[in-house]
């Protein structure tokens, strides 16, 4: 009712997200049962009431708004959202073509569909508004999250493209596709962004690779297509520089701090995951992604990215749901080296060497002056020059022979820092195999090389499943004493987390008052004690020091 277009446009997405995979709008639709048929003709009565309104505003923020909240609506409803679909994709206003794409993505979300990809490939190469190319190739990633080997081949070409925004968008998608893996032929496509003419598409570049290399270690993951050793280290290096280049536009620098962001994400134990432990399309993610995505036009969607990430760790949990410690008798296997799945190392600040003064070397000419001007005074004092001269002889020999033992500590020092160094090159193999207590970090990768030990007092109730995630034990001897941990839930009481509000309803502040006519205050008379106003301080000293100095002829 307001027209204001920012609070338009987040009622918009609010609409969305509080009807978000419902459906409604749509002949067959997903609404709770326990609505009455009047509310469900009052919602579908929104919905067409939000159709009229995009039409009939000027505003292009509402408009998005209203796009994007019709896609959240559609998530997950497939062939029931074809209609609103279609309808979206022929409107002539490109702003509702734009939220019709993301509406295809979210509605075949995870599917893999071959019709909702054609479309979308379609769209990227053929529809004249650049919005609307970059949200089809980004809905790619959407559609396909579950078969991510795919998007690669599909973009391959696409980041090859004239259109700037169509090569961000690829850079993109694969990220988002291949989130976490490591994979370095991912890495290697968008090499070649990263040095693109176009500064925002550096920026998905860096982005893009970013959230491929989420939990990865310098070392190297254990499979053969994950990212080789020291990619990670000089890519961290890359981000850390062009962030502290003056040459590098605003638009790049946001790009390269949101991946360094987005690589140490929840201190690197999360990473972007839009499926669940058993394969199930995960809501909270897809929409999360979704409006994070539209930061593009609005930067506070940057926050929503925190909905798609999901933390990486393994807990073992008993009948009562506590966690036994690794005391108690459960601990898993993980068939690898250490290294390969640590934390990165943090960055060390380089210390500034300390400039060791060089000692000068006393020339033999020097004694010889210094002995001739001793023998001169000497005779000037009428005192004894020999003594003099033996003195100084006897000085420089003390030097030298100092100089001498300087030298043999030196090398002395050299031989012990040689016999330091080669034990240290004599390291102790790194073990193949090593145990995580519980709970544990540990990566979906990581989690292909670990095992059960089944010859633990507690044991899985799915042993053949891999560990991760939240895994149920049941106790072989539950007569002995336990060493249980017991996890904190999270409070909703003032002391922890504030509580929700109280319902209210909000009324919009009334408008401002017209704006009076200003009368001029110059023609009204001073009143009494009134200070004279200047319009500057040098007017103000002028009349002080009694007017201007007098210009000289």
């Amino acid at each position: 009712d307001t027209d204001s277009a920012v609070a338009g446009e987040a009622a918009g997405m609010a609409i969305g997200m509080v009807l978000v995979g419902t459906g409604a709008g749509n002949t067959s639709n997903s609404l709770p049962d326990s609505l009455s048929g009047a509310a469900k003709e009052e919602l579908m009565e929104v919905v067409a009431e939000l159709k009229n309104y995009a039409r009939v505003t000027q505003h292009e923020k509402i408009i998005r708004g209203i796009a994007m909240g019709l896609a959240l609506m559609n998530f997950g409803q497939e062939e029931n959202a074809d209609a609103i679909i279609e309808e979206m994709r022929s409107d002539r206003d490109p702003v509702m073509r734009y939220g019709a794409q993301y509406a295809l993505a979210l509605a075949y979300c995870g599917t893999g569909s071959n019709k909702a990809i054609r479309i979308l490939l379609h769209t990227a190469v053929s529809d004249v508004s650049d919005d609307v190319r970059m949200a089809a190739v980004l809905g790619l990633a959407f559609v396909l999250f579950k078969t991510p080997e795919r998007v690669p081949d599909l973009v391959k070409l696409l980041l090859e493209s004239f259109n700037p925004n169509v090569r961000y968008a690829s850079c993109m998608a694969v990220g988002i596709a291949m989130a976490g893996t490591g994979d370095a032929e991912s890495i290697a496509m968008l090499e070649p962004m990263l040095d693109d003419m176009t500064d925002y598409v550096r920026q998905g570049a860096l982005m893009g690779t970013a959230m491929i290399y989420m939990q990865q270690s310098d070392a190297g993951g254990g499979s053969e297509k994950s990212v080789s050793r020291g990619k990670l280290r000089a890519f961290r290096e890359k981000l850390s520089n062009v962030v502290s280049e003056k040459h590098q536009s605003m638009l790049t620098k946001m790009g390269a701090i949101l991946g360094a962001g987005i690589m140490d994400a929840g201190g690197r134990n999360c990473t972007i995951g839009l499926n669940s432990r058993n394969g199930f399309t995960k809501m909270s993610s897809a929409v999360g992604l979704a409006l994070w995505l539209q930061h593009w036009h609005w930067y506070p969607m940057m926050h929503m990215l925190s909905l798609a990430l999901t933390p990486t760790l393994t807990i073992g949990l008993n009948k009562d749901l506590k966690y036994p410690k690794a005391s108690s008798g459960f601990e898993i296997i993980c068939n690898s080296k250490p290294s390969a799945y640590a934390y990165p190392k943090k960055l060390e600040e380089k210390k500034e060497e300390k400039k060791k003064r060089v000692e000068t070397v006393t020339l033999s000419t020097t004694a010889k002056e210094k002995a001739r001007l001793a023998r001169k005074r000497a005779k000037e004092g009428g005192g004894d020059a020999e003594g003099e001269q033996k003195g100084d002889e006897k000085e420089a020999s003390a030097e030298d022979a100092k100089k001498d033992d300087d030298a043999m500590d030196v090398d002395k020092d050299k031989e012990e820092g040689e016999e330091t160094e080669k034990k240290k090159k004599k390291r102790e193999p790194e073990p193949t195999q090593f145990r995580l207590g519980n709970p544990a970090r540990i990566t979906k990768a990581q989690s292909e090389v670990c095992e059960f030990d089944m010859t633990q007092r507690y044991r899985p109730v799915r042993p053949n499943e891999n560990p991760f995630g939240v895994v149920v034990l049941t106790d072989t001897t539950p007569d002995e004493e336990e060493d249980l941990g017991a996890v904190m839930a999270p409070s909703l009481e003032p002391d922890g987390e504030l509580a929700p509000p109280e319902p209210f309803e909000w009324v919009p502040p009334p408008p401002p008052p017209p704006p009076t006519k200003k009368e001029d205050k110059s023609k009204e008379p001073k009143k009494e004690g009134q200070k004279e106003e200047f319009k500057d301080d040098a007017e103000a000293e002028e009349k002080a020091e009694g007017g201007p100095e007098p210009m000289e002829d």
